[in-house]
């Protein structure tokens, strides 16, 4: 009598099942985002440049440096998700990300929108894009890891694919900021899924070595 019903069992895989979509849709989405912009604006870099007021050189170094800082500060990332919390770093990544997107959206010179796209959206994708990795492992089980990995790497792949055809879309029928104000809105949305996530375990004990910071940030 006390043996849960076979429709019961049901439910509860059903709901087990759209909770484990809701978050690999949460993580496929960071990841796009994060590759998204280094496509994009590929084909729209002389739109850019005389809408900001500067040269061609100008956006390749904003979209040069975006990559940089984002490489530069990966390490410190992943260690900072260790000693926050993966989704809280994750978090905290897509509220840089969204602040940075919105003022390259709204840029009026290379100043604002190297500030915007270049620095808070690198500083912002350092911190999503190692936590992504960590919060699989923390949300699926071994089994199902491969199937998640490979999922997020694909959404990365068609951000790149994609990129140009958006960013040609955008720029011919309506503007290039369009693209950056997109962002915050999808930003908003992972920020709301991303709290179905499971947290996983901090690490204790780890602290952040600025010193090390400092060297791998310059080394690359």
């Amino acid at each position: 009598h006390g043996c849960p019903s076979g429709e019961a069992v049901g439910r509860v895989e059903n709901k087990e099942a759209a909770a484990a979509g809701a978050v690999l849709v949460t993580l496929c989405a960071g990841q796009f985002l994060m590759l998204l912009d280094s496509s994009v604006m590929n084909v729209s870099i002389a739109t850019v440049a005389k809408d900001v007021g500067t040269t061609v050189t100008g956006i390749q170094t904003a979209i040069t440096l975006y990559t940089l800082v984002m490489a530069s500060l990966m390490i410190t990332g992943g260690k900072l998700g260790q000693i926050m919390g993966r989704r809280r770093a994750f978090s905290v990544g897509c509220v840089i990300y969204g602040c940075g997107s919105f003022t390259t959206a709204i840029s009026p010179n290379l100043g604002v929108l190297l500030l915007g796209w270049s620095c808070l959206e690198g500083i912002g994708a350092a911190l999503i894009l190692p936590a992504i990795v960590a919060l699989v492992a923390s949300n699926f089980g071994r089994d199902e890891r491969p199937r998640a990995y490979g999922l997020v790497a694909s959404a990365g792949a068609i951000a790149i694919a994609v990129g140009p055809i958006i960013g040609g879309l955008f720029t011919t029928y309506l503007s290039w900021r369009y693209v950056f104000a997109g962002e915050v809105l999808v930003v908003v949305v992972i920020l709301l899924l991303a709290r179905r996530m499971a947290e996983g375990t901090r690490v204790s004990g780890v602290k952040l070595d600025l010193v090390g910071t400092a060297l791998s940030a310059l080394g690359l």
